[in-house]
């Protein structure tokens, strides 16, 4: 017996792909840089480290500000003295007077006149030494964070992604970052450049096979994160940076990777 085999032919979605070039990145980054000017003394940190939140990674010549604090604070304890020889003065010049008043009619009130007098100089030297004070102590309190900013430390748990400091190297305040620390490496971002014709059809969600030269033979997967105008764009022709995000688990994506992205576009 014959037998007669029926196929019905459905339509499926079409499937293509918009290819593209991008450089590996941390999700978030934090630029370490010197709080105070100086000549780097050590350095603790290295690229592609694992540091944790307050670890040392430099140390600024610590010396002139070290002589700085020293200074501060022998300024604010000779200004200290002088307050408590003022407040004793005052002291002894209250009682005199006291007892000038005690012996009333018997004191001419010329006497205690001149002890009042002695009073007010004592009143008046104290609140002058006060108003020294109060300046002398905040010196005090910035020279100890000058002090305490030669120590480089990072502001969080993660791994630095570049070091740009050598020992011996003198830096400056508010200078390029002397390291970059990312956040989490088991996320990356990848950025990465499509032209304007591509990046119509090419939306948040969107899936992205990735590979890299290291691994020529393993595909990591994300999805695209943002699509926006980029700023390279001139008249001639329009471009788009699109950031695709993509777990890390193993750590096998390093920062500063070049990486090539296939963009799943139904």
């Amino acid at each position: 017996m014959d037998q007669t085999m029926q196929m019905q032919l459905e339509r499926g979605s079409v499937v293509r792909t918009v290819t593209a070039s991008g450089v590996v990145g941390p999700t978030a980054t934090a630029p370490v840089g010197a709080r105070v000017s100086g000549v780097t003394q050590a350095l603790y940190c290295d690229a592609n480290m694992q540091v944790r939140a307050g670890q040392l990674c430099a140390k600024i010549d610590p010396r002139p500000y070290q002589i700085v604090v020293d200074q501060s604070r022998a300024d604010l304890a000779a200004a200290e003295a002088r307050l408590e020889k003022d407040n004793a003065d005052l002291a002894q010049a209250n009682v005199a007077f006291e007892s000038l008043e005690a012996k009333r009619p018997a004191i001419s009130r010329k006497a205690i006149d001149k002890s009042r007098k002695a009073i007010e100089r004592a009143q008046t030297q104290t609140k002058r030494d006060e108003a020294r004070v109060a300046p002398l102590q905040a010196a005090l309190h910035a020279a100890e964070a000058n002090l305490s900013f030669t120590d480089i430390v990072s502001p969080l748990d993660g791994t630095v992604v570049s070091r740009n400091a050598e020992m011996g190297q003198t830096v400056a305040a508010g200078s390029p970052p002397l390291f970059v620390i990312a956040a989490d490496r088991a996320i990356v971002h990848i950025a990465a450049a499509i032209s304007a014709k591509d990046s119509g059809e090419v939306k948040p969600g969107d899936k992205v096979t990735i590979t890299v030269e290291a691994f020529p033979n393993r595909t990591f997967t994300g999805t695209v994160a943002q699509v926006r105008p980029s700023p390279q764009s001139d008249e001639w022709a329009a471009n788009y940076d699109v950031v695709i995000s993509a777990p890390n688990p193993d750590l096998l994506l390093e920062p500063g990777t070049a990486a090539t992205i296939r963009i799943v576009i139904k």
